[in-house]
């Protein structure tokens, strides 16, 4: 049977084949915008879940990129929207395609006269079908309700996609993109070492790890979406703990105020981007709560995860297996079954409501 753990480790291959067929992927794009590339001047995303993870990741790049404002919202936050700018690109990211609200929130726009571009797996999805263009993340199907590779999947298309319209409006040069495209390679290269080492770091810790009561994930630019999809991740697969992902800065304020005895915090770093914001509240966590960990770069100790960051661009993609993977194997550990889409029984909260199309 193929395991979560499988899905984290096809991430780079996934990701390998975005990158070399990136044109390819982001065509739709191209024959959307052709008319009204001029126009544009914003880019609006809307999603759920690991999909609104996946789009607070990759909103910093967009914007490096295309050279336009991007902004993300939740769908329930769109919904109640009473001003739509008619020259933004408004993208709707679902991994599965059939979420309920944001297929309802494509209609909206549509009957808004708003340009609408999905971002799914499947092309015959509600929301690919219902947008007027749609960019598919390459995943060919996930196994597994937890987003792995898709979710990361999602991101690299959002960067994409930013891509191919810096191309058009003239704000990215062909030599830049293909520097782009080759940073993003390096990244995937990074891709399976992280991994393993993350499973050889878990092994060294988890009988300490496997005692805590609430996991704590901050992360700043991109890595705060790592740090948001890192809580996500451990709270549906692991089911035992509390997890939470904050800012980097803004998880100094009053939430730190609430940590206990039995709390880890997780402070994800390239080693550059508020490195001593990271390190002090590590030093905090390992000196007042018991536990406190970098996953990343230039690590506080060696109980640390410490792993190479290749990628100056890319840097979402060679962190993230780092929390997938703890979040698999703190289920591992405690025998909580992690079961397949096609095999797991309908959880509890389905007798109260449904996100989702079931398709």
């Amino acid at each position: 049977m193929v395991t979560m753990l499988d899905c984290i480790r096809r991430t780079a291959k996934v990701a390998d084949y975005m990158f070399d067929n990136s044109v390819e992927v982001t065509d739709a794009v191209e024959k959307l915008l052709k008319d009204r590339i001029s126009e544009i001047d914003e880019i609006i995303m809307v999603g759920s879940g690991s999909s609104h993870n996946a789009i607070v990741t990759a909103t910093p790049f967009m914007e490096k990129v295309s050279n336009l404002q991007v902004h993300g919202f939740f769908p329930n936050t769109f919904l109640n929207k009473t001003v739509f700018n008619k020259n933004a690109l408004y993208i709707f990211a679902s991994q599965s395609g059939t979420s309920k609200l944001v297929t309802d929130m494509i209609v909206k726009a549509n009957e808004n006269g708003l340009l609408t571009l999905a971002v799914t797996d499947d092309a015959n999805s509600p929301i690919a079908k219902e947008a007027k263009a749609h960019v598919s993340i390459c995943v060919n199907g996930e196994e597994y309700g937890y987003r792995t590779v898709g979710f990361c999947a999602t991101f690299l298309a959002l960067q994409l996609i930013a891509m191919r319209i810096g191309c058009m409006n003239g704000f990215l040069s062909r030599e830049a993109y293909e520097a782009y495209i080759a940073d993003g390679k390096k990244a995937v290269k990074n891709h399976p070492d992280v991994v393993e080492r993350s499973l050889k770091w878990f092994e060294s810790r988890k009988d300490v790890l496997k005692n805590t009561r609430t996991h704590i994930f901050y992360g700043s630019g991109d890595l705060y979406g790592i740090a948001l999809e890192g809580a996500l991740k451990l709270l549906e697969v692991a089911k035992l703990y509390m997890a939470i992902g904050y800012e980097q800065e803004d998880g100094l304020h009053g939430p730190c105020l609430g940590f206990v005895k039995g709390d880890v915090v997780i402070a994800l770093s390239d080693g550059v981007r508020d490195r001593e914001l990271a390190h002090s509240v590590v030093r905090f966590s390992k000196n007042e709560l018991g536990q406190g960990y970098i996953f990343g770069c230039d690590v506080e100790d060696d109980t640390d995860l410490a792993f190479n960051i290749c990628s100056e661009n890319f840097k979402a993609l060679e962190v993230a297996p780092a929390v997938e993977v703890l979040s698999y194997m703190m289920a591992v550990i405690n025998d909580i079954p992690v079961e397949p889409i096609a095999t797991r029984k309908p959880h509890p909260s389905s007798k109260y409501f449904q996100t989702h199309s079931g398709r």
